[in-house]
């Protein structure tokens, strides 16, 4: 593996794209200003912003391998000399890196900026900063971006909208498939018996099962964006 190969790649993608970068980055920090500047509770501007950043996060994601779309740049981009593998850390390290850090950057420009123009216009104003992304935030913003990147190489065109389709209708298979093993259950054991169940998961520490599941996830859907462009550029 070269690095010079996954530094060209990079630099090549700033070349390409960074005007349009720095036009995404500036409406994210005039919309998390507007958000902040109205702001009365923290509650709710919170849910907001982190709405925001996942669907600016998983919507980057998806078009980071937008050169598949039209034929001619197709074929340029797999015939660059760069392994499938450098071509795939680099776009890696553009979604979950940088353009993650912009997100970030943008979140405390936005709020800065909203907070004190509320505070020039009303003095009597409380500005309280505060950053509403978590470590679980985080994590579901990585996962995402990883599916989505996948769905970039794998559907090409339209790749946002047909992952969330994707994403949904698997969404929906789980919450029926639970409900008919949940009924299943329910009708199958008595009360006492589920209570005993019950008693025996709580023993356990599911937090760390399900960290474990998120990022096993993560590191499967990357995977899979290398074997799809691998198979691509055979």
């Amino acid at each position: 593996m070269n690095t010079n190969n996954i530094f060209n790649l990079i630099k090549r993608y700033f070349i390409e794209s960074g005007r349009k970068d720095i036009n995404s980055f500036l409406l994210i920090v005039l919309i998390i200003a507007f958000v902040s500047f109205f702001s009365v509770s923290g509650s709710l501007s919170d849910s907001m912003m982190v709405f925001l950043l996942l669907v600016m996060g998983f919507l980057y994601a998806s078009r980071i391998f937008g050169v598949f779309q039209p034929a001619g740049k197709a074929i340029h981009y797999l015939t660059i000399p760069a392994s499938s593998a450098e071509k795939t850390i680099a776009n890696a390290l553009l979604v979950y890196v940088y353009f993650n850090i912009l997100l970030m950057v943008s979140l405390i420009l936005g709020n800065v900026i909203g907070g004190l123009a509320h505070k020039l216009i009303d003095s009597s104003y409380i500005y309280h900063f505060y950053m509403p992304f978590d470590f679980d935030d985080l994590l579901l913003l990585l996962i995402l971006e990883s599916i989505f990147m996948f769905g970039s190489i794998y559907f090409k065109s339209h790749a946002a909208i047909k992952t969330c389709l994707i994403i949904l209708g698997i969404f929906f298979f789980l919450i029926i498939l639970d409900t008919v093993i949940l009924g299943q259950y329910l009708n199958k054991f008595s009360q006492q018996s589920i209570q005993r169940g019950n008693e025996f998961f709580d023993k356990f520490n599911l937090e760390w099962l399900e960290y474990g599941i998120s990022v096993l996830t993560f590191f499967f859907f990357n995977f899979m964006t290398w074997l799809r462009l691998r198979e691509t550029e055979a």
